[in-house]
């Protein structure tokens, strides 16, 4: 039983749950069958122990049991998982990620806590989840910021921090080797605050959510298409690709497939650039921390013109830009306006996946190429019809004439085969009677002369 999540990796707080990793094997099993068939064997044998208040199993791409107890243990909430060995990796690199510099753990936390309170650190309303709001404070920390406050641990130690190592020999006390002399550098110009405005700022105008995905295991941004073209068994939709692209560092999946509304999306980065200003401007962090949740919905823009928005299509200022469904990108040449801030420019671009981008342009030719013929038919059927049903006619009349004819020749066959038959009786009569009658003649006749002579 391993404990995972930020009860271990050192982002939690007083309020986090603790999570647990039931490791029932060292091979990954089926998280939507053996997983949820685990979990509920677990649930029926704490159904009955009195110090268990409240048990739920919600069924989700990792299944969870979530526990609640009696007194004294009220405060505390148990999340339960079957062999989800990912958890356990993740844990064991974030926990090195929070102990590498003093300033990584309270950027963390005031972080979450400014998403908290804005409503955007919630996965059941398409925002972000814990764990993608740490990876985005790393990533900014290994690239946004300069000179960088963190380096990609798993380039550095890539057998300490490898995908293929059993999660059995896993363990958060043994320190780091330093990294060899001109590998990394250690730097402390910032300070915290200085790296919470960057980190504002930078997810505000600098990260281009169109082309780049956000990469911890490289330390760097990468491209969405790259990301999407791994094959990773959790990159199960295309839907998950939708608005940001956090990949995940050992399964290459997307952490923040939870963010799949454009109208929350653009809501979020709204309140990047609120949050920016306002420390920017104010220098208040009670300030910054006690904005009001974002307007899901009805805030659309960065300019302060709200404006609805459908999930497929956002305005944003004085252009539309249109969802991103998958990382394979084809971008047109025409450029976005500048995005309410001139540091930052984007390109109007659609959002394809490879595979299916083949795909569906044979399906349209295909469509296309049967449309044209159905025209075609119809015109040609309209044009003809009533000479269709002409034709139709004369040739149903000649069939049936020409059946009758047959059936009348097949009749006068037979007729004259019993006829001739008929004929041959007679003639074969008629020819015995024949000789019968001369024999007799010829008897008589020559009885009568052997009388005379006699």
């Amino acid at each position: 039983l391993y404990v995972v999540g930020s009860s271990l990796n050192g982002f939690g707080n007083n309020s986090s749950d603790m999570d647990l990793c039931l490791m029932i094997s060292h091979k990954d099993i089926d998280q939507r069958t053996d997983a949820v068939v685990v979990l509920g064997m677990i649930k029926s044998a704490l159904a009955n122990v009195a110090w268990v208040r409240e048990q739920q199993l919600i069924i989700a791409k990792v299944p969870i049991l979530r526990i609640r107890f009696t007194e004294p243990f009220t405060e505390i909430t148990v999340d339960l998982n079957a062999n989800n060995s990912v958890a356990i990796r993740n844990t064991h690199l974030l926990c090195y990620y929070s102990s590498f510099d003093w300033r990584v753990r309270p950027l963390v936390s005031v972080v979450k806590e400014w998403a908290k309170r804005r409503d955007m650190n919630d996965a059941n309303r398409s925002t972000f989840t814990s764990y993608s709001l740490v990876l985005m404070v790393i990533h900014y920390l290994q690239c946004g910021a300069n000179p960088a406050v963190l380096p990609s641990l798993q380039e550095l130690y890539p057998k300490r921090f490898n995908h293929r190592t059993d999660v059995r020999t896993l363990n958060v006390s043994i320190p780091l080797e330093p990294p060899a002399t001109g590998e990394w550098q250690f730097s402390e110009a910032n300070t915290l605050g200085e790296l919470l405005l960057g980190f504002l700022e930078y997810y505000a105008f600098k990260f281009d959510y169109v082309h780049d995905a956000i990469s911890v295991r490289l330390g760097s941004k990468i491209e969405r298409s790259f990301v999407a073209r791994q094959r990773s068994p959790y990159n199960n939709s295309i839907a998950q690709w939708n608005c940001i692209c956090i990949e995940e560092p050992f399964t290459l999946s997307n952490t923040a497939h939870s963010v799949h509304s454009q109208m929350v999306f653009d809501a979020i980065r709204e309140a990047f650039v609120e949050g920016f200003e306002e420390l920017d401007t104010n220098r208040d962090l009670n300030a910054f921390l006690n904005a009001p949740p974002i307007k899901i919905g009805a805030s659309a823009t960065l300019h302060g013109e709200h404006s609805p928005v459908t999930s497929s299509e956002s305005t944003d200022g004085d252009f539309t830009r249109p969802s991103f469904k998958d990382a394979a990108i084809a971008s047109d040449e025409e450029s976005y306006a500048s995005h309410a801030h001139p540091r930052q420019e984007r390109r109007r671009l659609t959002i394809i996946p490879p595979e299916a981008a083949n795909a569906c342009k044979r399906l349209q030719v295909q469509r296309s190429q049967d449309q044209d013929r159905a025209d075609q038919f119809t015109k040609y059927d309209e044009k003809n019809s009533s000479k269709w049903t002409k034709e139709g006619s004369d040739s149903q009349i000649e069939r049936a004439m020409q059946q009758q004819q047959q059936t009348r020749g097949r009749r006068r066959k037979n007729t004259a085969r019993k006829i001739q038959a008929s004929n041959c009786d007679d003639a074969s009569r008629c020819g015995y009677d024949t000789v019968n009658a001369t024999r007799a003649r010829a008897n008589k006749k020559s009885f009568a002369l052997g009388t005379l002579s006699s």
